[in-house]
């Protein structure tokens, strides 16, 4: 066979001593492996050692796994609730009654009217004080020569007394009637009178008061109150007519005196209970006559006893 230039190392006909040649090869030295020995023993101790400084480690400075996760996943900050108190139960307050709005015209009028109240009773009152005095009685004594016997007639049967310092009336009425007696014979147009008057007995339909300006003719006003605390103006003039309605008034005392007056000016009259003003009215229908103290009683066998006191009739000087 021919010699091949490139031989095949793995060929079955080349020996494989040739391939690999091991004659250069010499075995580890005795001396080397007894410092590899030292070399490992080191290695071990040390690995040894750090492997317990590293469990020490662990065991002295483990992390606080709770600390650690407050710290990098902190949980919501709670939110204080407030424990509910119990609602107290409002006790409620009275309606306040409404306060009606305040009405200008009405309180201007009010004014006004207490304004010329005022005005009215001063005006009366220096009337009484500087006017000419016709008549003034206490009723101390009859000097005045005031109607003091019985009469008996178609209207009523009457009893009239001077005495302990009153002129009394004690009348029975034969039918609803009106009398009265005259205070002067002098007819006068302006003037102020004043008299206290007391129903002491009798129906409380029976009325009390002043007759002013007769006339001749027998013509004349009757202004009265009664019992009941009421008042009234009527014109007789021919016939009767209502000026003044019956009305009532708390300046009216039922039972004990109250002092009526009429103060007269030309066609206007103006009326006080006790010495308070009560009304007023305009009415010409009589010029001047005389005054005169009256009573009524309003059905027949009605019976009363009416007291009078303190007569004051003053003209301007």
């Amino acid at each position: 066979m021919e010699n091949d230039p490139n031989p095949n190392p793995f060929d079955k006909d080349t020996p494989i001593a040739s391939a690999f040649d091991t004659s250069s090869m010499s075995p580890i030295d005795d001396s080397d492996s007894s410092g590899r020995t030292f070399v490992w023993l080191i290695l071990g101790v040390a690995a040894i050692g750090c492997g317990l400084i590293f469990a020490a480690a662990f065991i002295f400075f483990q992390p606080d796994a709770k600390s650690l996760v407050d710290r990098y996943f902190p949980s919501p900050t709670p939110t204080f609730t407030r424990t509910p108190t119990v609602t107290p139960s409002v006790t409620p307050s009275p309606t306040p009654t409404a306060t009606p709005t305040l009405n200008m015209t009405a309180t201007a009028a009010a004014i006004q009217a207490t304004d010329t109240a005022m005005a009215y009773q001063t005006t009366a009152a220096n009337a009484a004080e500087t006017g000419r005095v016709l008549l003034k009685d206490t009723f101390d004594s009859n000097k005045n020569n005031w109607q003091s016997k019985q009469t008996d007639d178609d209207y009523a049967l009457t009893t009239y007394k001077i005495e302990d310092g009153t002129y009394t009336w004690d009348t029975t009425a034969h039918q609803a009637y009106i009398g009265w007696v005259p205070a002067n014979a002098k007819a006068v147009s302006d003037f102020y009178l004043s008299v206290e008057i007391k129903q002491t007995s009798g129906p409380d339909s029976a009325d009390y008061g002043i007759v002013f300006r007769e006339d001749e003719n027998s013509n004349f006003y009757y202004f009265g109150i009664n019992d009941q605390g009421q008042y009234t103006l009527y014109l007789y003039y021919k016939d009767w007519s209502t000026l003044i309605d019956w009305t009532q008034s708390e300046l009216i005392q039922p039972g004990e005196f109250n002092r009526i007056t009429v103060l007269a000016e030309g066609s206007h009259f103006i009326f006080f209970i006790n010495d308070q003003y009560l009304t007023e009215i305009t009415d010409d229908t009589i010029k001047s006559g005389t005054v005169a103290l009256a009573v009524e009683l309003a059905d027949t066998n009605d019976h009363a006893v009416f007291t009078f006191d303190n007569l004051e009739l003053t003209v301007a000087k």
